[in-house]
């Protein structure tokens, strides 16, 4: 038993520190299960400091893609576009590349008269048009209310203007199948 306290208390510990600042909402929860599964099972302490660990691990590495991601459109976001072109370009190895920036034409005039749901969805639209578009090494980022950008790894400017008029061709049918009336995003 002496153990098995050692173990609830070490790894009730990790816990408090990490899910008290982030996760309060669940801290209970994960606390009972941990001192629930150290009595009826008795893993040693050592199996829950390495268990707690991984897990905390885990939920960094979800904080931080949550951070780096826009979360209307699921694309990334400012700060993490930035970052990952910025690799891109200073790496002397990697192929050149073409950037790309699209402003939704008549978005604020949506937004405004349907309101902001109805923006939120012609963005989340925008989102998926954008990552249909391009190939799996390349960058796309919401980077301001309807303004987006992306890096095209490798592509030239005649590939650059493909994407682009694909995206734009697709993006005619949004307030259509959005049920926008007399307002098209362009």
């Amino acid at each position: 038993l002496p153990d098995r306290l050692g173990a609830i208390a070490g790894a009730d510990t990790l816990t408090l520190i990490f899910y008290g600042i982030f996760f309060a909402d669940r801290l209970v929860l994960d606390l009972v299960l941990t001192t629930v599964i150290v009595i009826v099972v008795g893993f040693p302490p050592a199996y829950f400091f390495i268990s707690q660990q991984v897990r905390l691990a885990v939920l960094a590495a979800k904080l931080d893609r949550i951070a780096r991601t826009d979360g209307l459109t699921g694309l990334s976001n400012r700060m993490a576009f930035f970052e990952e072109a910025q690799a891109l370009i200073d790496d002397s190895l990697a192929p050149a590349g073409s950037l790309l920036f699209i402003d939704a034409d008549h978005f604020k005039s949506i937004n405004d008269t349907f309101g902001h749901a109805t923006g939120d969805s012609v963005l989340r639209e925008l989102g998926a048009i954008i990552r249909s578009c391009i190939r799996g090494g390349d960058l796309a980022a919401r980077i301001g209310g309807e303004e987006f950008a992306m890096f095209l790894t490798g592509a030239d400017r005649n590939e650059a203007k493909q994407v682009a008029e694909r995206i734009r061709m697709r993006t005619r049918g949004i307030s259509g199948a959005l049920g926008i009336q007399g307002r098209e995003i362009t």
